[in-house]
């Protein structure tokens, strides 16, 4: 028995659950015929945070071992493009040559609320496109968000040695994307040259990920990633799997834990140093950039330092380190949860389903691993969350099963033209 904070305000005590039993064949099993079924294809989830591609229910790693790719591209003065954990390093030092979550503003429109919630959010100066769309202003000229997709579906697919040649691809969407928004995802991503390039909805592909045949019929997808939140309620009693409700928060992640810890850094530094790391918007980047890694760190741990001059250089010698225990972090995630199940009542709501109606509960998102954040969950679901996949990988797993699958088109190609 463990004691539990109640995320809706009240502690109390729950039994850890057994992990969740399902009838019918499992994945593994259904594997080799899927395989079978149709080769040369590729699931792909290009997301605002990072983007992984899939065959055949594994997730493809690189040379180096790595299964992600950071969604991140960067144009630096020497006229060359940097995509991934490179771009990325660049943000802190150029931010407005950095793109980050480009997929936040892919296809929308330049009067969009979508647009005027990414300009609050991010420095960059953008310009409206003669189509309505939006681009980038960089030294290298005007960059388009499907730009950005582009090229890091390209890199991932050279640092994984995928040729496209020959290749069908199914690209996983938010289920809130308008047709505009589809369409420039699938163009972002035909432009690699696949043979063809479908749409599957994420939450229907992270629960064909776990449930490729089974009895569960509601299943609820947690999706919580770097910078999003998207909460669906699917029926999975049926091929093709269905969203019922759905829910979300382009900017809601683990970024705002980034920015919490770095935060609370910076009141540290002051305190014990005497040095300030906010005053400079270039040094607290760099700060939210420590933080994240520190973050990632007291996954496994239970505490982790940040060293103030590793962040500034100017500063003096004297100053000391920031301590930040998993503690500490687990409260930031509290109040993020809260945040969360608020959007998870009305998509229940929505679904006419209460907690007890739920089969499964699906967790996606690199953002799932925060410290105390798949105990809140159990607690608010009164079941224990699936995460036997690596969330990470889940998404573009599903995808990859979509493809695979004879019936493809049953699945996939959500419909462009029903959707304003």
């Amino acid at each position: 028995m463990c004691h539990l904070i109640d995320p809706v305000g009240k502690s109390r005590q729950n039994h850890v659950a057994c992990s969740i039993q399902s009838s019918g064949c499992s994945l593994t099993a259904c594997m080799p015929v899927l395989i079978m079924l149709r080769k040369h294809t590729l699931g792909i989830d290009l997301g605002t945070t990072n983007t992984v591609i899939a065959r055949n229910c594994s997730a493809i790693p690189t040379a180096d071992g790595q299964c992600v790719l950071p969604s991140v591209v960067a144009y630096p003065p020497n006229g060359t493009t940097e995509v991934g954990g490179r771009a990325r390093r660049r943000r802190a030092i150029d931010p407005k040559n950095t793109i980050v979550s480009a997929k936040r503003i892919i296809g929308a429109k330049w009067h969009s609320s979508y647009a005027t919630l990414f300009r609050a959010h991010y420095p960059y100066d953008l310009e409206q496109r003669s189509d309505g769309g939006i681009a980038f202003r960089t030294r290298v000229g005007p960059v388009t968000p499907r730009d950005v997709g582009h090229a890091v579906v390209d890199e991932i697919c050279a640092r994984t040695a995928v040729s496209t040649r020959g290749v069908h691809a199914v690209v996983t969407a938010p289920v809130a994307f308008d047709s505009r928004r589809l369409n420039a995802t699938r163009e972002a991503v035909s432009r690699a040259s696949f043979a063809s390039v479908r749409l599957i909805e994420e939450p229907i592909a992270t629960a064909m990920a776990y449930l490729s045949r089974s009895n569960v019929k509601y299943a609820v997808v947690y999706d919580l990633g770097g910078g999003t939140f998207d909460i669906a309620v699917v029926d999975c009693s049926r091929y093709p799997f269905r969203v019922l409700a759905h829910r979300g928060d382009p900017y809601l992640g683990g970024d705002d834990i980034d920015r919490k810890i770095a935060q609370q850094v910076a009141e540290r530094a002051i305190r014990q140093d005497g040095w300030d790391l906010q005053n400079d918007p270039a040094i607290f980047n760099r700060l939210v950039v420590a933080a994240e890694v520190a973050k990632c760190e007291l996954s496994k741990m239970n505490e982790a330092a940040i060293a103030v001059s590793d962040v500034d250089p100017a500063a003096p010698q004297s100053c000391g380190v920031v301590v930040i225990t998993r503690a500490e972090v687990q409260s930031m995630t509290l109040d993020l949860a809260r945040r969360t199940f608020s959007l998870c009542d009305e998509v229940l709501a929505e679904a006419g389903l209460k907690t007890r109606d739920v089969d499964a509960v699906f967790l996606a998102g690199g953002s799932t691993r925060l410290p105390g954040l798949r105990c809140y969950i159990e607690a608010y679901f009164n079941k224990r969350p699936r995460s036997d996949l690596d969330p990470m990988h889940v998404v573009a797993i599903g995808a990859s099963l979509a493809a695979a699958r004879q019936g493809v088109s049953d699945l996939v190609d959500v419909d462009l033209d029903g959707r304003a």
